[in-house]
């Protein structure tokens, strides 16, 4: 669900309240809270009142989404910055969500490895601050919420950066029952009030298709919600059929835009037969979320440039992308670094494995702040787009990642599902971050038809199925 936004009634006219905040000023149905008065604070969701709340829960929640920002003084900004922000400013945030060949307002690749490359707090406040200002100009503070069921940690894959990849011996596998999937799911709507799930596993053949289609059959009997799945390469006839059964949504990244390093990352993987199925899923009719892994050893500037162009030509309405965190038990962990390179992970046969556990060619700024500038670019080029802020970012910032994330641009939330007894095993990287907040539940969750129906209005996309 979408993060409600508060609003004190200011009138009342024909069930039609006019409400501010001090930053926003809105006309509200008010047929869900017929008792309101003037004076009274309450939430809403596009034009709809939810539900009342005291001034003080109106105070929590639009401090959840404050910015701290220092005055800049405009005039000391690099010159060429001062340019992009302007033209920035000026480009059309209409019908962003699909690539416009050649447009006067579109960022050029060297832009965007210039804004990469920004360094000093003044100008990476000014970045992060225009990006935060799109947000609210064109999205307003529509924080969607949504959940992440990790049903299996198996894989067949042996990527050399994931802590679940098949040689890692030292993780701890589970895989959760169809019954087990279901409750969760049920747990999340109806006790919760989650209107979008994400069932997510390892690439794991142990589940058959005909495993999968069941369940989403039998989730989609039962609930009124939305269903993305993220099961990595299957057959074109299964994500039909998923399609068809009840799926709405898959996230899917492609990881590198780079051809060579995505080969040298996932062994016996192709980018190009990556792209082709992104494609075809949108074609297909699924809303797609898609994007990289920001940081990544090997990857270039240039690459994670190439990266957000590559999500734009895509035409993605929403951006699946991390910075990279390093998982123990794997080639690319950069500590015991000389112990991995001269034993276990060292193979004299294995040219592109070692080539890539020596590449120097690393970017120059931590992850945290390179994936915060990604975000905010994101923004200035596909203003409309969803971005999540990902469990990966609030790894790296436990106290503030969300916070940050969102003050760069981002308009999402993921929220871990799994139950507690698996969730620690699906390790994909290191120290994984699995705190909720109820804070945030609690304003942008709640029971009713309507919840679902603003869901489906907020995603703008005509072709998922809304079926039960």
């Amino acid at each position: 669900m979408c993060l409600t936004i508060p609003g004190k009634i200011e009138s009342i006219k024909k069930g039609i309240a006019t409400v501010s905040n001090g930053s926003r000023t809105a006309q509200v149905d008010l047929g869900l809270v017929f008792d309101a008065k003037v004076g009274d604070w309450i939430l809403y969701a596009t034009d709809r009142a939810v539900k009342q709340i005291s001034a003080e829960d109106a105070k929590e929640i639009i401090s959840l989404l404050e910015d701290h920002y220092h005055p800049v003084d405009v005039s000391k900004l690099p010159l060429r910055f001062k340019k992009i922000i302007f033209k920035v400013r000026s480009q059309k945030t209409d019908n962003r969500l699909q690539i416009t060949d050649n447009s006067p307002h579109d960022l050029t690749r060297d832009e965007i490895e210039y804004l990469l490359n920004l360094k000093g707090k003044d100008n990476l406040e000014t970045l992060f601050a225009e990006a935060n200002s799109i947000r609210k100009e064109v999205i307003e503070d529509f924080v969607c919420i949504h959940g992440i069921i990790e049903f299996s940690n198996h894989c067949k894959n042996n990527c050399l950066y994931c802590g679940i990849r098949r040689d890692n011996a030292n993780s701890k596998r589970y895989r959760m029952t169809e019954d087990e999937i279901v409750a969760a799911a049920k747990d999340a709507v109806e006790n919760e009030g989650y209107k979008l799930i994400v069932l997510q596993s390892g690439e794991d053949e142990y589940y058959s298709d005909e495993m999968l289609i069941k369940i989403i059959k039998k989730i989609k009997s039962l609930l009124k919600v939305f269903i993305f799945i993220s099961v990595g390469e299957r057959s074109r006839s299964f994500y039909k059929k998923a399609l068809e059964a009840g799926a709405s949504g898959s996230l899917i990244r492609f990881e590198t835009s780079n051809s060579e390093l995505y080969r040298k990352l996932r062994p016996g993987h192709i980018l190009d037969n990556r792209l082709q199925l992104i494609r075809y899923l949108q074609e297909l009719g699924y809303y797609v979320a898609t994007g990289s892994m920001v940081g990544l050893p090997g990857q270039t500037v240039g690459d994670i440039a190439e990266d957000l162009l590559t999500i734009q030509r895509l035409g993605a309405p929403m951006i699946s992308a991390g910075p990279y965190v390093e998982a123990k038990n794997t080639p690319l962990q950069i500590t015991n670094y000389k112990l991995q390179i001269s034993n276990k992970f060292q193979n004299p046969n294995d040219k592109m494995t070692n080539d890539l556990i020596t590449d120097n060619r690393q970017p120059t700024t931590d992850n945290l702040e390179l994936m915060l500038k990604f975000i905010a670019i994101a923004r200035f080029m596909m203003p409309e787009v969803k971005i999540p802020v990902t469990t990966a970012l609030e790894t790296l910032d436990p106290e503030n990642g969300r916070h940050r994330g969102l003050l760069a641009g981002a308009n999402a939330l993921m929220f871990n599902l799994t139950p507690e007894k698996y969730s620690k095993n699906y390790s994909i990287y290191d120290n994984k971050y699995r705190e909720r907040e109820k804070v945030w539940q609690k304003y942008g969750l709640f029971q009713g038809e309507e919840s679902y129906e603003m869901l489906s209005d907020r995603l703008m996309v005509d072709t998922l199925h809304t079926n039960n």
